[in-house]
């Protein structure tokens, strides 16, 4: 039986993931430093460490703070500081499982201002009763620490968690830590590769939570 779901944030709560993927690739582009397709899917899902380590491959000039200086000044330029959209369901997903008594934590590798802004701003922060960020400092997806210590801080078994993400490091660590997968595809497509880390894969969060409510 689940009894909890653990959210993650970027690309499966938030259509997050295709913006911050142009502007990277934007203000790097302007800076000389290629960052290609496969290194931005390869980063989906990990910590600010994490993905430094994977676009300086063959680039000997990149500077990790810079690109997230420039990439700040890209999301404030477009209004992104303030507001990103929800994907379809995000919050009748939530409103939908506290309700039927399943405790939610949000999971990401995004800082913790981030997720108050996103998700607070849209008034969704209330619906968990855990948070695990990129503040806490753990080993980044696909490690599964971070599922782990929210499963901890709710005082659920992590074989009664349910993990739903949208990138392949997410659903390693979800695999890793011992929960129930769900994907609900975003910029990483389903496919052969990460389909031994996946129990279900939906086609948005309204099919994820019939799944979860059967």
């Amino acid at each position: 039986m689940i009894r909890a779901a653990l959210f993650d944030m970027d690309g499966l709560l938030i259509d997050s993931e295709a913006i911050y993927a142009r502007g990277v690739q934007a203000v790097m582009g302007g800076l000389g430093v290629c960052i290609t397709d496969d290194m931005l899917a390869r980063a989906l899902g990990t910590n600010q460490q994490t993905t430094n380590q994977i676009f300086a491959e063959g680039n000997p000039g990149y500077d990790g703070d810079q690109l997230h200086r420039a990439l700040g000044e890209y999301v404030v330029r477009n209004g992104y500081d303030r507001h990103m959209p929800l994907k379809p369901g995000a919050r009748e997903i939530l409103e939908h499982l506290t309700a039927r008594g399943v405790r939610c934590a949000l999971v990401t590798s995004s800082p913790r201002i981030q997720a108050d802004t996103y998700l607070g701003g849209a008034g969704l922060m209330e619906y968990f009763d855990a948070v695990v960020t990129g503040d806490d400092h753990l080993p980044s997806k696909p490690a599964p620490d971070v599922y782990l210590r929210a499963a901890a801080l709710l005082g659920v078994e992590i074989g009664d968690c349910a993990v739903l993400e949208d990138s392949w490091n997410g659903l390693r660590a979800g695999r890793a830590a011992g929960a129930m997968t769900i994907m609900i595809p975003d910029l990483a497509p389903y496919g052969p590769e990460i389909a031994p880390c996946c129990d279900h894969v939906a086609k948005d969060l309204m099919e994820a939570e019939a799944l979860l409510c059967r």
